[in-house]
């Protein structure tokens, strides 16, 4: 393993002094504060998780009908359609994460601020930026598939300012992790959650970059040419990989840092044999690896995609669910060895379920790679569709983003609240959360599976979107029918949720309704839980000595501090 960085780069004195930190509203214009950066992530992440949410209600409940649209019409199905995806997994998952990451991992590591302050503030800005020009787009028509040529052009300038800017946050952390570490702590002593951000940062910017090659090719063919494009409707086949598994695997990573974070801290323990936490969370991410997939090589009909294809992605789907099993396996040994049953506040009960999840989307994918690879490999021998051109993705989808992701969102909210604002959030409003998400994404992925299962229900029709709402020739219609109002009243009930998250925030936090947090509420065992609830603006004037990313653990087992012990009494409702 690496050592850390030199004693100068944590040393109070300076030959530059850091800009003193505007604490006003306007301050967040020109903030260089990796706390103040994050925060404004995980904010607008959230409301853009309503915006997805909202969207997809209305795609979910037009596909209820095999005669024609029900909610929209022909012109904006599709536009709703790749809206939906976009505002989920790049307005909502990976910013939030990167959000949570930018605050805490500069505290975890005991850096006195995040790598690249200014670049992370303009990762901020020009994500905010490139979405509202996305939506803009979007309303114009210009989506993909859409029937406006500049919008369509537009788009995809919004999309690469997007991935751009995602690719920029995920360098600072990748970069504050490697490099800002106090002195001592090495790369197998960090928190779990800083290595979990390390891996998603990573591998975004290996499996982004692809996507943004792809896009200034699909802009020039698009502007100039149209060799290899089949008109707007060509766009989507070759970059919608980045919404499908197994690359959402890779955007969920940090929530089982965030589990192994809480089951940790509850269990009073580390685990067994600390490398192999690390090895498995770094398995997930790299067979999430999905820039393999895009249109380019992967085509429907071909011999060499109907057998490499199939088996790179079983392989893929294995090795995520070894990694994910692997982990939780290690998690609850721990959490079993402490002999004690964990209280069951609302982040452990979210870090838990969003961890089974994670387990079932891997087993579900799997079952659904090996399937079609036989089914291909026998050359369609009942002349059914492939699965992965079927509902049974949008299942997955909903089970990484609105199950695993949302629930990791939750914990996360719930555990950090604290030292990111002061408060605690409302333990009645969090379990309310909970239950209307674990709920209502149980639903949203039991409908769209089974429809793909069982009545071939497609995702999608690449070569006319606008065809998938039009079902009297492709499937049992009333089946599908029912089926997909099962998948529409799960995505309300997320959606519900959703909104009891962000009220819980604004009343807990907005209103300071919640109870004030002291230094350590939880009994945390990580560098965060040193610091004063929040932390102060701007870059403190001292920094913790660490050798270990469980300080609080190492003292109590070595006697200096009383074991921390937390009734469920002092949990406020």
């Amino acid at each position: 393993m690496t050592d850390a960085t030199t004693e100068a780069a944590h040393s109070t004195g300076s030959a530059v002094a850091p800009q003193a930190e505007d604490p006003t509203a306007f301050g967040l214009l020109n903030t260089a504060d990796h706390k103040r950066i994050g925060r404004l992530f995980i904010g607008f992440s959230l409301l853009f998780a309503l915006a997805g949410a909202v969207t997809d209600v209305l795609v979910r409940f037009d596909l209820a009908s095999d005669s024609g649209h029900t909610v929209l019409n022909l012109e904006t199905f599709t536009q709703v359609f790749m809206f939906t995806r976009d505002a989920l997994v790049f307005g909502m998952l990976i910013p939030f994460f990167l959000g949570v990451a930018i605050y805490i991992v500069p505290l975890q590591v005991g850096a006195p601020n995040i790598a690249f302050a200014r670049a992370a503030a303009l990762s901020f800005w020009g994500w905010l930026v490139s979405f509202g020009v996305l939506v803009g787009a979007y309303i114009g028509n210009g989506g993909p598939a859409g029937g406006w040529d500049e919008g369509v052009r537009l788009h995809m300038l919004a999309l690469a300012g997007l991935v751009i800017s995602l690719i920029v946050g995920a360098i600072c952390v990748a970069v504050t992790t490697l490099t800002m570490r106090a002195p001592g702590m090495y790369m197998d002593r960090t928190p779990p959650f800083a290595w979990s951000a390390l891996v998603t940062a990573s591998m975004l910017v290996v499996s982004l970059g692809v996507v943004l090659g792809q896009l200034v090719l699909l802009y020039i063919d698009h502007g100039y040419g149209r060799h290899f494009l089949d008109g707007n409707y060509g766009v989507w086949p070759r970059i919608d990989w980045m919404y499908r598994t197994p690359q959402l695997f890779i955007y969920v990573v940090p929530v089982l840092g965030v589990a192994a974070e809480i089951m940790l801290a509850t269990a009073r323990r580390w685990v067994f044999e600390p490398l192999a936490l690390y090895f498995t969370m770094g398995l997930v991410g790299l067979f999430g690896f999905g820039a393999w997939a895009n249109f380019g090589i992967a085509g429907e009909g071909a011999d060499v995609v109907d057998g490499l294809e199939g088996i790179v992605l079983v392989g893929l789907y294995a090795g995520a669910l070894a990694g994910v099993g692997g982990l939780l396996a290690l998690l609850g040994f721990t959490v079993w060895q402490s002999r004690k049953w964990p209280r069951p506040t609302t982040a452990v009960l979210a870090a838990f379920g969003a961890g089974k999840l994670i387990a079932v989307a891997a087993l579900i994918g799997l079952i659904g790679a090996g399937v079609d690879w036989l089914n291909i490999a026998g050359r369609g021998v009942d002349g059914n569709a492939p699965l992965r051109f079927t509902t049974w993705v949008t299942g997955q989808q909903s089970l990484l983003i609105y199950g695993a992701g949302l629930l990791g969102v939750l914990a996360a909210l719930h555990w950090w609240a604290p030292k990111i604002w002061g408060r605690r959030l409302s333990e009645l409003a969090g379990w309310a959360s909970f239950a209307a998400i674990g709920g209502g994404a149980f639903l949203a992925w039991l409908g769209p599976t089974l429809s793909g299962a069982f009545t071939e229900q497609p995702q999608f029709v690449y070569n006319d979107p606008q065809l998938t709402t039009v079902y009297r020739s492709l499937i049992d219609s009333s089946a599908a029918e029912g089926l997909s109002v099962v998948g529409g009243i799960g995505v309300v009930i997320v959606l519900a949720g959703i909104g009891l998250v962000v009220l819980n925030l604004l009343v807990s936090v907005g209103m300071g309704k919640g109870a004030e947090a002291d230094t350590d509420p939880w009994g945390g065992l990580t560098p965060e839980w040193l610091l004063d609830s929040p932390p102060a603006l701007g870059q403190s004037d001292s920094l913790p000595q660490l050798s270990s990313g469980t300080p609080l653990l190492d003292a109590e087992l070595n006697g200096s501090v009383a074991p921390a012990e937390r009734e469920a009494s002092e949990v406020p409702a």
